[in-house]
């Protein structure tokens, strides 16, 4: 056994679902802690959870669908802080969306790792098929909280999109210019949140 594999039972019947579990945990981990997301091996996936490199390919053909099935479990992680923060927030349209950019910029700042992979990379991208994308249930979100304000379908997703460069370049841009005399970032939130839920004139 090389000395880059730790020793593991064989596995049992029906325990196959709960090994690929056990992939996709152990590659969100390392990606979580390492700087580049694309550091991110197939080698060393195999080396933290303890199986032969070659017990990765029963699970996933490529690195690349391991990395779209980790951005998978990271946006469903990311939609939870979204809807945890939303659980918590006032019923109306500018509560809900002040509220997902508490959860958005908690996130980010929680699991930095999970963020550049999920809105910093193309990792996984090659095993998008047609309009599918990651993400698109959190943004569907959004789309219907606003549709609430009220606005039409077009509008509602075209201010969504907005939101979500606008809060996306909150998290990168005072992460990246320190020095710049940004205002507190909750009234920057309030600011996005109020402009995503003015009412049509």
């Amino acid at each position: 056994m090389s000395s880059d594999t730790a020793r593991r039972r064989p596995a049992v019947r029906g325990e196959g679902a709960r090994l690929r579990e056990e992939i996709i945990e152990a590659a969100m981990r390392l990606t979580e802690q390492a700087e580049d997301p694309w550091a991110l091996s197939l080698r060393a996936v195999a080396r933290e959870v303890g199986v032969a490199t070659t017990s990765l390919y029963l699970h996933f053909d490529s690195l690349d669908e391991l990395l779209m099935a980790m951005k998978t479990a990271f946006y469903e992680r990311f939609g939870a802080a979204l809807q945890e923060a939303a659980a918590e927030a006032g019923p109306t349209p500018y509560e809900q969306i002040r509220a997902y950019g508490d959860g958005y910029l908690a996130f980010a700042r929680t699991y930095p790792g999970a963020y550049k992979a999920l809105f910093t990379t193309t990792l996984g991208v090659t095993q998008l098929v047609g309009e599918q994308y990651p993400g698109k249930d959190q943004f569907e979100m959004t789309v219907s909280v606003l549709r609430h304000v009220p606005l039409p379908e077009d509008e509602a997703r075209h201010r969504a999109v907005l939101l979500w460069c606008a809060i996306h370049g909150l998290v990168s841009l005072t992460d990246a210019v320190r020095r710049f005399p940004w205002p507190p970032e909750g009234e920057l939130l309030d600011g996005i949140a109020r402009q995503a839920t003015r009412a049509l004139t």
